[in-house]
């Protein structure tokens, strides 16, 4: 029947099919049509679905059955599509079509009809040419919006789909914008994050598509440039001097942080704003910062104004860096990939979050000035800083959910923080510091190896295998000339204290050892009794055992730090490096420290940096005859 239908409309351009179907028997047909559509792609819509049949969707979705069977029950994600499609789909095949007054009964825990109708019409919106202005003018976008909840997610989806598909088609996006915010659809966003999971990425899409047409909004006016001439712009500059500076401070223009000494004119005032990014967006910036943050835009000014001048952190350029690295860092310039599930929830959390970001991260600006006492001739410094702090919290491994984790998160990486980042980096890719390293490592690695002969000296407690019934404790310690280890069985001493090597009967001698064995790594012709992780065995030449059947010494660990240890003892008296986690994390902190002292005397010589080459040296003089005066 459904063929039949797609060779009708191909002929005579009309669907009877649909103009048959009440809205109930529309719905359930839908979900074939979405299958076929996966397959046999999105044009099958223009050819299917004429004005009459789309009329009849948006019904379903205005009708006040398919928002109770959405927002009535709970959340019920679909496991089995496929199978429910191939069912409705034979059902539809043997429906009688002209019966127009039998009605398709929806199953209990069936998905709603709504949700397939907002796939179609979504798909009309996205594929056709005339589909969005034919949608536009038979639904409203609050009449789709209240399929945005929580409380069915493949439906939910769908309709955000369907917004974002009508949002990136208007002309004046800022006034559809506007009219979406009146009907609460970022508040369903919201609530619609919580409940989003890993494998919910459809969802995740269409979110992080209105992101992107959220953000948008601000490319415009990021990309012109404050215009001198006009009038409303200008104004808003006086009021920021207005509400900022007092006569006692002079009032003048200069006292706001302009690049131009004086800012007289407004020529040069608006020459601050002419870079696009950010343009006109930082002078919005600035004004909702005033507005919305009076007391805290005046302090930072008038604390400025009391510092010597070149310590002054310029208001203006800094809140210019600002939006122009927010501009960036929101990647809002960048054309939309059709394929993306990654949005920032934060992005949701209030109407105005661009100007709310911006306000956070410029008072973030002067307090980093502060922190890293620059002067005027560092502010390209601390616009690198302030970009590497939000590159650290918006890349972070904790999602940012509203302004206040935001807050929080750039007070987790204050300049000290960047500095240390900034230090291992250095460490790791200068060509001086890595020679430094090298030339460190071996000595500090001999320092790593006696520590642990150091710990074989003490001596340490071992279990032995269950095997051994008789046995269940092995003592062992190592000569202090390194050359014979000591150990004895369920040794007991007086006081509980270690035994002495005069107390231990056995011996073995270290040149005798021919190999360790680590249980855990044995994967074939493994002994039963050696189950244990901990476990590590000696095996060493038969001539010096006293039994003849005897070719290892079994021990089992008591801590991962005793295994740790031991088995690199051994490894060192074999003439090998320590070599296990604790031993390179050991020696990773030792050279860290070495390089970290040794640079203490340049670090803090102001405006030294280390050079990534040595200095080339210089050619010998032309002769030797020095003079030097005595008197």
């Amino acid at each position: 029947m459904l063929h039949k239908a797609v060779v009708s409309t191909q002929s005579t351009g009309r669907t009877p099919i649909f103009e048959s179907m009440n809205c109930s028997i529309l719905a359930h047909s839908l979900q074939a049509l979405c299958l076929v559509m996966e397959y046999m792609g999105t044009e099958l819509w223009t050819k299917v679905l004429d004005n009459m049949a789309i009329k009849k969707l948006t019904e379903i979705i205005k009708s006040k059955e398919a928002r109770e069977k959405v927002l009535g029950v709970q959340d019920k994600i679909r496991t089995n599509t496929m199978s429910s499609t191939l069912t409705r789909n034979s059902s539809i095949r043997d429906f009688d079509m002209q019966h127009k007054d039998n009605k398709a009964v929806v199953g209990e825990g069936e998905p709603p009809m709504a949700q397939y109708a907002l796939a179609a019409i979504d798909s009309v919106v996205r594929f056709t040419e005339d589909g969005f202005e034919l949608i536009s003018s038979l639904i409203k976008p609050s009449e789709v919006i209240i399929f945005i909840t929580d409380t069915n997610i493949d439906c939910a989806q769908n309709a955000l789909a369907l917004v974002n598909a009508l949002f990136g088609k208007q002309e004046n996006k800022e006034l559809f914008y506007r009219e979406l915010l009146d009907r609460n659809i970022r508040v369903n966003i919201e609530k619609l994050i919580r409940v989003v999971k890993p494998e919910h990425m459809d969802l995740s899409h269409h979110i992080s598509e209105f992101q992107h047409l959220l953000l948008g909004l601000h490319k415009e006016s990021a990309m012109t440039a404050v215009d001198p001439t006009d009038d409303a712009q200008m104004n808003m500059l006086e009021r920021v001097k207005i509400q900022a500076l007092s006569e006692q401070n002079g009032g003048e223009w200069a006292g706001l942080g302009f690049s131009s000494e004086t800012a007289d004119t407004a020529e040069e005032r608006a020459r601050d704003f002419q870079q696009c990014p950010p343009g006109t967006l930082a002078l919005q910036c600035i004004n909702h910062f005033v507005q919305k943050h009076y007391d805290r835009h005046r302090e930072m000014v008038l604390d400025q104004l009391s510092r010597e001048k070149d310590r002054q952190c310029p208001f203006i350029r800094s809140a210019v860096a600002v939006a122009g690295l927010l501009f960036k860092q929101l990647r809002i310039q960048r054309d939309y990939i059709g394929v993306e599930i990654d949005f920032l929830p934060v992005v949701f959390s209030q109407d105005n979050i661009f100007y709310e970001l911006f306000s956070i991260t410029v008072q973030l600006f002067n307090t980093t000035w502060h922190e890293m006492s620059a002067k005027s001739s560092d502010f390209n410094k601390v616009v690198d800083v302030v970009k590497e702090q939000l590159n650290m919290v918006f890349k972070g491994e904790k999602k940012i959910t509203n302004t206040e984790d935001f807050k929080g998160a750039l007070k987790t990486v204050p300049f000290s923080k960047i500095q240390e980042q900034r230090l291992k980096s250095l460490e790791k890719d200068s060509q001086p510091i890595i020679q430094l390293r090298k030339k460190l490592k071996p000595e500090l690695q001999d320092l790593v190896n006696h520590q642990r002969l150091t710990i074989l000296e003490a001596g340490e407690v071992f279990n032995v295998p269950k095997s051994n019934k008789r046995l269940k404790t092995l003592f062992c310690r190592l000569s202090s000339n390194h050359k014979t280890l000591h150990y004895g069985y369920d040794i007991v001493t007086p006081d509980n204290t270690c035994p002495t090597i005069d107390e231990l009967p056995e011996k073995l001698n270290v040149h005798d050892i021919e190999g360790i064995i680590l249980w855990r790594d044995m994967k074939k012709n493994k002994p039963k009794n050696w189950d244990s992780p901990l476990g590590f065995s000696l095996e060493y030449n038969q001539s010096t055992a006293m039994d003849a059947a005897t070719k290892t010494l079994d021990f089992i660990s008591q801590t991962v730090e005793v295994f740790s240890y031991w088995t690199d003892g051994i490894n060192v008296l074999r003439k090998k490096d320590a070599c296990n986690e604790s031993a390179q994390q050991h020696l990773s902190m030792l050279l860290d420290m070495e390089i970290k002292i040794r640079q203490l005397d340049i670090l803090d010589i102001e405006g030294l940096s280390l050079p990534d080459h040595p200095p080339s040296i210089p050619p010998l003089p032309d002769n030797f005859n020095f003079h030097y005066n005595f008197n």
